[in-house]
């Protein structure tokens, strides 16, 4: 009985004092796709000189943060930006686009996803996994991103293509008729 006695308490002491937090670190300053700043407008046009004006309405990358051993919390780091088109008239059918990165899996990283969305009364999605595997350090992703991303997905209806570069954001997306809008720099 003492034994047992002993062994609880040797186990309660490791679950008490060998236990941490779990550090989860922000998203890296280094990898900057979505340079944008708050009430930005943002203007693209098309070959036929028509333009689509988008003001920016958050742009956000997450701090680090930790929590503690027993918390079951996904460890991401996120760069996110939303913009809604400017319109000239009370036409409901606006479009927003929504941006996101998602680095997975804290300081050891199990995936990398970027992600954007066009929305207006459905929403159209790309996507593209930029790394999947096994574990990585987090000081060791800026390797997965190129200094330009083309993203396509050919099941939309509306849009096409995305392309997407660092420092710069969103350069230019196609519609399904093929209309290539750049943006206005």
């Amino acid at each position: 009985m003492k034994k047992l006695n002993i062994f609880i308490i040797i186990l309660m002491a490791i679950v008490c004092f060998g236990c941490k937090e779990t550090y989860c670190p922000g998203f890296p300053k280094s990898i900057n796709y979505f340079p944008y700043n708050k009430n930005q407008k943002i203007t693209f046009v098309n070959s036929q000189h028509e333009e689509s004006s988008y003001k920016i309405i958050s742009c956000e990358n997450s701090e680090s943060w930790s929590y503690k051993w027993n918390c079951k919390c996904a460890c991401e780091a996120e760069s996110t930006f939303l913009m809604n088109q400017i319109q000239d008239s009370l036409d409901v059918n606006y479009i927003s686009v929504h941006g996101m990165i998602i680095i997975s899996g804290g300081e050891s990283v199990t995936d990398i996803e970027m992600s954007v969305r066009f929305s207006d009364f459905s929403s159209e999605y790309f996507t593209k996994t930029l790394y999947e595997g096994e574990k990585i350090f987090h000081t060791k992703i800026d390797k997965f991103f190129a200094d330009t991303i083309s993203i396509e997905n050919n099941n939309n209806k509306l849009f096409k293509k995305v392309v997407i570069v660092k420092d710069k954001g969103l350069v230019s997306y196609t519609t399904a008729d093929g209309e290539e809008w750049k943006l206005v720099e």
